[in-house]
């Protein structure tokens, strides 16, 4: 997959794409049928995706709580593995910002990309304040501009699957209902750091991962699998993660630390993807290590039985 993180002088030949255009924060079901969309529909055209970086709340509301639910480096191997041919990552900045909804298609979308096909959701909004709607790329498709393609909302179970449901579903610990709008389990994705090392000395030496750029899922202990994504060292393990601040300790940043099942290697400095497959329990606070422990020893029990069954 080719990706652009500019779009200015992008070679004539990488035009033309048939283009699903959003945010894909969570790349779940309702993401990935936009994009099947743009493939079936983009008859000898190639595939692309149009996105922003950083995501448009992101940059308007600086002061807020992090809500992404993937950092652009995992939404872009994901669009990779969806056979992609090109990513577009428009640079979201006080220029984009400031475009009329007409200036983005006619600049951004005919001139610059020269898009022959476009696929969007219902309540795609684009340009200054949020003013360019579905209606509007509708007039250029009557003008023959371009070929528009509205996706219809996906459903689960009567529920429209949308990155905000994910969310709440992530900060609830509803992680089964997580696990059906991705088909797939939800990642969490980083660099391993060094931490306070208790864990090695409670007995349950553990992987730390900072979760400063991506929404924090509800506290607690999870059922996970860890994927090793260091060419060198790459393959997928079992383990206990706790999702949290510490509090037997006091009030730390969260983060997650995970304890790998019948493993002793060193992974400080490695990239690693930490797959949610079930929520255990919520994070306590204990009166003393002692009761601590005897808890890790009972939660790496009730998750080693059930990713075995998984």
């Amino acid at each position: 997959m080719l990706t652009f993180k500019n779009i200015e002088n992008i070679p004539k030949e990488e035009r033309g794409y048939s283009v699903a255009i959003g945010n894909f924060d969570g790349m779940h079901l309702g993401h990935q049928s936009v994009i099947e969309i743009a493939r079936e529909k983009s008859g000898n055209s190639s595939v692309g995706v149009v996105t922003f970086e950083p995501h448009p709340r992101q940059y308007f509301q600086k002061n807020h709580p992090i809500f992404r639910l993937m950092k652009s480096e995992t939404r872009q191997r994901f669009l990779g593995s969806f056979g992609i041919d090109a990513l577009f990552e428009l640079p979201f900045n006080s220029s984009l910002a400031s475009l009329t909804p007409e200036d983005f298609i006619e600049t951004v979308l005919l001139e610059k990309l020269s898009v022959k096909n476009v696929v969007v959701g219902p309540d795609f909004r684009f340009g200054k304040n949020r003013e360019g709607s579905v209606n509007l790329l509708k007039s250029y498709k009557e003008k023959n501009k371009l070929d528009l393609h509205v996706a219809n909302p996906f459903m689960i179970e009567g529920k429209v699957v949308s990155s905000s449901a994910l969310r709440k579903k992530l900060v609830e610990g509803s992680i089964i209902e997580v696990t059906k709008m991705l088909s797939r389990y939800y990642e969490i994705e980083g660099v391993v750091e060094k931490g306070f090392q208790r864990g090695r000395n409670l007995g349950f030496p553990t992987i730390n991962i900072g979760l400063r750029n991506t929404i924090v899922p509800k506290h607690g202990v999870y059922a996970v699998f860890i994927k090793i994504l260091s060419q060198d060292k790459e393959r997928t393990l079992k383990g206990a993660a706790s999702i949290g601040s510490r509090p037997t300790y006091g009030d730390h940043e969260p983060n997650i630390e995970v304890f790998i099942f019948d493993f002793d290697e060193n992974l400080y400095g490695e990239h690693v993807c930490i797959s949610l497959v079930k929520f255990i329990r919520p994070e306590l606070k204990f009166n003393s290590e002692k009761e601590l422990i005897l808890q890790m020893k009972a939660d790496c029990e009730t998750t080693e039985n059930l990713l075995d069954n998984d």
